[in-house]
């Protein structure tokens, strides 16, 4: 794994240990559940700041989805050697399935459901296969990797979506 700190939200993947990751994981649910439900009034979830910037509910959504993904990816790297796996661009992604349309609570459930799976493939990966790689159109990249990215999407939407909220005026816990 080549060692990456995001310059916006600060996440360090060489901290993360896989145990680390799976914890962080299924903690996001909660913490985005906290921020979303701190909102009276429920318009605020769908409205983007600027054009470019995605609304709360878009977040959460896009971290919903990329779980889901992520399970996937990781799952097909620990079955084959060396997959090339493509993934989708999450803009397109995210007015193809109108995220801003979905209900908020069935996003939050959604969010539940594949932090969870993500989690228990995390959970199950042996400290031998995290060295197993994947072709991406990015280049390849380990599972341990993967699975920092996967965290790397939590705590990075999850601060867009809170930075997004304080700019609309919502009081956050």
């Amino acid at each position: 794994m080549s060692s990456y700190v995001c310059p916006e939200c600060g996440l360090d993947y060489a901290t993360i240990s896989p145990a680390d990751a799976a914890v962080a994981v299924r903690s996001f649910p909660r913490r985005f559940g906290e921020q979303l439900t701190a909102v009276d009034d429920r318009t605020l979830l769908r409205k983007r700041p600027e054009p470019g910037v995605w609304s709360a509910l878009e977040y959460t959504a896009h971290v919903r989805d990329m779980f889901d993904l992520m399970a996937a990816t990781v799952g097909r790297m620990l079955r084959e050697d060396e997959p090339s796996i493509a993934f989708p661009d999450p803009d397109e992604r995210a007015e193809r399935e109108h995220y801003n349309d979905q209900d908020v609570e069935r996003v939050l459930e959604g969010l539940a459901d594949t932090a969870g799976r993500f989690a228990r493939v995390i959970e199950s990966t042996s400290v031998d296969d995290l060295s197993r790689t994947a072709v991406f159109p990015w280049g390849a990249r380990d599972v341990l990797t993967m699975i920092c990215n996967g965290v790397h999407e939590g705590k990075h939407h999850l601060r867009d979506a809170e930075l997004v909220l304080r700019r609309l005026g919502v009081d956050l816990p």
